[in-house]
């Protein structure tokens, strides 16, 4: 990652660094960076890293030589619909091994709803600040309203500001925007600049970004991955998102859910049942999506089904019409993001 002159450079300039570790880095690295661009000069003053700690000795020297270090560690486990987390997953020993290499003069800024990632606190003697849902959290996030984006409140030692995320869904997004508050009064940023520069934030493409499709329709776009919970919040999600004619799910195979497959999909259909108009369905487990969401009262002419994407997507193009708003969300091995490139505005 670090060449020889790179190592050198960061001898003689000491910048800050900013490292994001943990399931939620690179959505949260992607708002940091885009909130700390628009008042430093990052890449020269400020580096910013996501990382699997794969490079571990080169992520120890950057924060060892450092002028001021900051660890963002977003969470170890899968975001569950609920808002906060009820127990942690055990977490990678490599994050914890460098939050404990970080240097006295470094900070911590740590995800209060996962306990896991809370607990770090109390391995360490750094100052640390906590973002969540939680009433204990530093930067606490209230008052969530869904609209053509997300709209909710920060809450930081009395102080109260609204933040605005622009056609950005999900509380992945909304645990982006609270790290990037906390990194932000690190960096003497008040809230009042954050929010102002969180206003212009794009996510990464198929993070819970709605964009425009085909028929003068929406895409809520989460192709990128998905978990059994976070395909459950996003299509909780797209049932609650207000000024649409009809809600089109369009949901791929959720991988890695070993034993429990049939009834994790069957789960998944039964929300759908609830909050979809139209379903449509790929791959060889999704069909039991579609089974879920048979058995909770979903006609039968409204579910499609279809092992891949090539067999369906004329299909799904023909069904869209002007005013839908259309979910497309499966694991990323299903590469739904096609799906979105036959169905989007380009």
């Amino acid at each position: 990652m670090l060449n020889f002159i790179s190592k050198i450079k960061i001898l003689f300039q000491k910048p800050k660094v900013v490292v994001v570790v943990g399931n939620g880095r690179q959505t949260t690295k992607e708002a940091i960076f885009q909130v700390l661009n628009q008042h430093f000069k990052v890449g020269k003053e400020v580096l910013i890293f996501e990382t699997n700690l794969e490079s571990f000795d080169e992520i120890k020297f950057l924060i060892a030589n450092s002028s001021l270090p900051v660890l963002v560690i977003t969470h170890f486990g899968d975001i569950p619909p609920d808002k906060v987390f009820f127990a942690g997953e055990r977490g990678d020993e490599k994050i914890r091994a460098l939050s404990k290499a970080m240097p006295a003069r470094g900070y911590l800024v740590l995800n209060f709803d996962d306990e896991t990632v809370r607990e770090i606190k109390d391995e360490t003697n750094l100052k640390e600040t906590t973002f969540g849902f939680q009433e204990n959290a530093d930067f606490r996030a209230t008052d969530i309203k869904l609209d053509t984006g997300t709209n909710f409140k920060v809450n930081y030692r009395g102080n109260i500001v609204p933040i605005w995320l622009d056609g950005l869904f999900g509380k992945e997004q909304i645990y982006a925007a609270l790290a990037t508050a906390s990194v932000g009064s690190i960096f003497n940023l008040n809230l009042v600049a954050i929010s102002q520069a969180l206003k212009k934030y794009q996510s990464l493409p198929g993070k819970m970004r709605v964009i425009e499709g085909i028929k003068h329709s929406r895409i809520l776009d989460d192709s990128q991955s998905a978990t059994v919970s976070s395909m459950i919040e996003a299509i909780e999600t797209l049932g609650i998102i207000p000024g649409y004619t009809r809600k089109v799910a369009v949901l791929g195979d959720v991988m890695g859910v070993g034993k429990y497959t049939i009834e994790a999909h069957e789960a998944i259909g039964e929300r759908v049942a609830k909050k979809a108009d139209l379903l449509f369905t790929f791959g060889s487990r999704a069909k039991f999506i579609a089974q879920g969401a048979q058995n909770k009262g979903m006609p039968l002419e409204k579910i499609f089904q279809f092992d891949i994407i090539d067999e369906g997507k004329l299909k799904l193009q023909d069904e869209i019409r002007e005013g839908d708003l259309i979910l497309v969300d499966g694991s990323k091995e299903m590469e739904m993001d096609k799906i979105v490139k036959e169905i989007v505005i380009n």
